[in-house]
């Protein structure tokens, strides 16, 4: 059983075991340069499930200034 919101190591897995090929060094690079949103507990980045797969999902194109 996963839980919704775990440290990068704990999310690599799951995605490893998902089927998705995302490096730890991917997911470590998003958060350190924003792409991904990260909660810190101290010095461990905490990822939020469905914002990995959001991101795997639809990429990270620019957004358009409305």
């Amino acid at each position: 059983m996963y839980h919704e919101t775990a440290t990068v190591p704990e999310t690599y897995r799951r995605l490893h075991v998902e089927g998705h090929n995302v490096s730890m060094c991917a997911l470590r690079r998003w958060v350190r340069t924003g792409v991904l949103p990260a909660t810190y507990a101290g010095q461990k980045a905490l990822l939020y499930y469905p914002n990995v797969m959001r991101l795997l999902q639809e990429g990270n194109a620019p957004q358009s200034a409305s």
